[in-house]
């Protein structure tokens, strides 16, 4: 069983008291995975939110367009960093795909169905995560903007 020790890391988490995390912690299960391993693919109705535990996972667009734009991964995420966030929002549908990307990765695998129901009974909790939750994605949104420019830019460059 994951630790509350760790949850408390979890950038989606650390506004939590120990009650709250104690909540968390009866979602969680473990999973591992090998370098290659496809996570989840693009598409696929979500079930989870995920976090990394250990090693890296990354998450791609699987179109060649996205690919050559992006050169493979659109994102690099390690240990405490989450992903599959579309598991609480609608359509409830992943938009990317996740592979590991290390020799070995340890995930964890936050059942969305029991997270929403603690969310319903204790409110706070539910904002406090998705308050969260929210920062992120922009934060995140605004590294993949700077990043698409940045290759853009080289590739404007080289082209002269």
């Amino acid at each position: 069983m994951i630790s509350l020790d760790f949850l408390e890391k979890v950038e989606v988490f650390q506004d939590l008291d120990d009650g709250q995390l104690a909540a968390v912690q009866t979602c969680c299960q473990e999973a591992e995975f090998r370098r290659g391993d496809m996570l989840f693919a693009a598409g696929e109705k979500t079930t989870c939110l995920w976090v990394v535990v250990e090693g890296q996972v990354h998450l791609r667009e699987e179109s060649q367009e996205a690919s050559d734009l992006m050169g493979g991964a659109i994102s690099s995420l390690s240990e405490g960093l989450v992903f599959g966030w579309s598991s609480l929002v609608r359509p409830h549908k992943y938009r990317l795909s996740a592979h590991c990307a290390s020799r070995s990765c340890k995930v964890l695998k936050i059942d969305q169905g029991y997270l929403t129901k603690h969310f319903e009974k204790d409110a706070k909790m539910g904002y406090a995560v998705m308050s969260r939750l929210l920062s992120i994605i922009g934060s995140r949104f605004y590294q993949l903007q700077d990043e698409v420019i940045r290759r853009r830019g080289e590739e404007a460059m080289t082209r002269w």
